[in-house]
């Protein structure tokens, strides 16, 4: 399989991975599973490892699930680093049962997380759909699964159609400058199409890459429904990806979901 995110696996912990506290986001993450007595993990969309790595460190026992070989052969790379072990398989999460299957992955898990905004990829209703009925086969009945996206009402018209500086990096022997134009996609307004330049000055070698990516908001009330068709209940959402707040839709972006499967 294509590796889709080759390019910006080299670059992810720099431009994304510097952004995220993974150890105060995984403090959250610990609390729900102590109470719900969830030991067994899997992280979809794991990327280079970051929550994975931590949880492992709190000794829950982790798959991590990403599309990209890359991601996971830094990630691997990463959790040999921190003295931790965890199982990682690649695929694509609209066939998460077939792929971790294919790797004898033992089934089911208490808990799925899917973080960093990664269900955003999942721009038809139809990949949307295979990838919560994925969650939902593979997790023990009662199971949870707690995943983040962005508010779709929270888009203003200000935040498209510009073209607009996303990171600077200068080290000694590093420089990456990145710029993002962002527009709505004709087939759902919802949904962003995001052209990111990459300008790249790597130890001498230079580089200049342009990426699209469809980047998909979601509407609360549509995505709890659809949910609760495919077997989910949902207990709590807060505003941001800490639990600082309870999520209010004309306020937040965030929407972090803790939803719980139900049969």
């Amino acid at each position: 399989m294509e590796d889709p995110f080759e390019f910006e696996a080299k670059y992810y912990d720099i431009v994304w991975g510097s952004t995220c506290d993974y150890p105060r986001e995984t403090e959250l993450l610990d609390r729900i599973f102590k109470v719900n007595n969830a030991k067994k993990v899997l992280d979809v969309a794991c990327g280079t490892g970051g929550h994975a790595i931590e949880l492992a460190r709190l000794g829950y026992s982790v798959v991590g699930f990403d599309i990209s070989n890359r991601m996971l052969e830094i990630a691997t790379e990463k959790a040999e680093k921190a003295g931790v072990q965890i199982r990682f398989v690649v695929g694509d999460m609209t066939e998460l049962i077939q792929n971790l299957k294919r790797e004898d992955i033992t089934l089911p898990f208490d808990a799925i997380i899917c973080l960093g905004y990664s269900l955003a990829h999942m721009v038809t209703d139809k990949d949307l759909s295979k990838a919560l009925e994925g969650f939902r086969e593979v997790l023990r009945e009662e199971g949870l699964c707690i995943f983040s996206v962005r508010n779709a009402k929270m888009l203003r018209d200000s935040m498209i159609n510009q073209l607009l500086v996303d990171k600077l990096v200068h080290e000694s022997d590093f420089s990456l400058a990145l710029f993002g134009y962002t527009n709505r996609y004709a087939n759902n307004p919802d949904t962003l199409v995001w052209n990111a330049i990459y300008l790249v000055n790597d130890h001498g070698k230079v580089d200049f890459q342009v990426r699209t990516r469809y980047q998909r908001r979601f509407r609360y009330e549509d995505l709890t429904k659809l949910l609760e068709s495919k077997n989910f209940t949902v207990v709590r959402v807060f505003g941001d990806t800490y639990g600082l707040e309870e999520f209010k839709e004309n306020e937040h972006r965030t929407m972090l979901f803790t939803c719980r499967r139900t049969a």
